[in-house]
C-alpha cells in the first residue's frame, strides 16, 4: 500500500511494478477502486504513514553490537524519534550543522494497524512492514544519556516506499548501498527479538496507537553519509527506498 501526491491531491493505492492502482479510504480502511491507473513517474511518493509515534529499537543485531561496543547494552533498547522526523521515498536527508558524523541505519519497519497495551497476541496488531532508514548523529549519540536527540533531526527518518500487507517478516533479506557501494548486508533471522516479539515488548512500557512505527533495529555496516550521497536500502519482498544526502542547511 502507498500513500501519494497527484496533482495536489492526497491518494491512496496498490503499488504493482511501475504503476499504482487508486483505492478509496485509507492506509486502514481500503474502499474500492477508483478506476484510476498512475506511473510512478507522475505521482509524487509521500510517507506510507503518518505515525503518531516514533519507535526504534537498539542493538536488536549481535553484529551491530559488537560494532559500537562502547555504546552497546545487554538488551534491545528502547528510544522515541520525533514524529516529524518522517521523509519519503526520494526525497532529501538534511545533514545538521552541529553533527559531524550522520550515518545510515537499514532497518524493517513494523507499523501498527490497532491500538493496544500490554499486547498479548501481537499479530492482529500489526498492518503490514515497510523500510525504515534511521538516521543517526553518531557523535551526538556518543555525547549524551539518551539518543533521541542524535534521530529525531527534520528528515532523520526516511520510510518506504511503501507497507507490504502480506509478508512473513521472520527471514528477509536486508541490504544498504551508498552510492552503488555495499555497506549492510544481513538477514531479519539475526534478530534477537523478532517482529511480534518487539510489538509484545515495546507495549508493555506504552501504549501503541494505530499508525505507530517501530524501527526493529538496524544491522551490522553503518557508515557516515556525506553532502551528494546517494542512499537504497532494498528489503526482500517490500522494494527499495532511496533517498538523497544534502548538507549543512539545519
Amino acid at each position: 500500500m502507498v500513500r501519494f501526491k497527484f496533482e495536489g491531491r492526497q491518494c491512496y493505492g496498490i503499488l504493482e511494478g511501475e504503476r499504482i492502482i487508486e483505492f478509496d479510504g485509507d492506509l486502514f480502511n481500503m474502499g474500492e477502486k477508483t478506476g484510476e491507473i498512475y506511473d510512478i513517474n507522475e505521482i509524487t511518493f509521500l510517507p506510507p504513514v503518518d505515525p503518531p509515534k516514533i519507535i526504534c529499537i537498539g542493538f536488536n543485531y549481535r553484529a551491530h553490537m559488537r560494532e559500537l561496543r562502547e555504546i552497546a547494552t545487554k538488551k534491545p533498547t528502547l528510544t522515541l524519534k520525533a514524529q516529524n522526523s518522517v521523509l519519503a521515498h526520494e526525497q532529501e536527508i538534511i545533514l545538521p550543522r552541529n553533527s559531524r558524523r550522520v550515518e545510515h541505519e537499514a532497518e524493517l519497519g513494523i507499523v501498527i494497524g490497532k491500538g493496544g497495551y500490554r499486547i498479548k497476541n501481537p499479530g492482529e496488531y500489526i498492518l503490514g512492514y515497510t523500510i525504515v532508514n534511521d538516521i543517526t548523529a553518531r557523535d551526538i549519540e556518543r555525547e549524551m544519556i539518551q539518543w533521541s536527540a542524535s534521530k529525531s533531526f527534520p528528515t532523520f527518518c526516511p520510510v518506504g516506499p511503501c507497507i507490504e500487507t502480506d509478508l512473513d517478516p521472520s527471514d528477509l533479506k536486508i541490504k544498504c548501498w551508498v552510492n552503488k557501494e555495499l555497506r549492510q548486508d544481513s538477514r531479519t533471522s539475526l534478530m534477537i527479538y523478532n517482529a511480534e516479539r518487539l510489538v509484545e515488548f515495546v507495549s508493555q512500557f506504552m501504549r501503541l496507537e494505530k499508525g505507530d512505527l517501530i524501527a526493529t533495529g538496524t544491522v551490522p555496516g553503518t557508515g557516515p553519509l556525506q553532502n551528494g550521497d546517494v542512499i537504497e536500502i532494498k528489503i526482500e519482498g517490500i522494494g527499495v527506498l532511496r533517498n538523497y544526502v544534502k548538507g549543512g542547511k539545519l
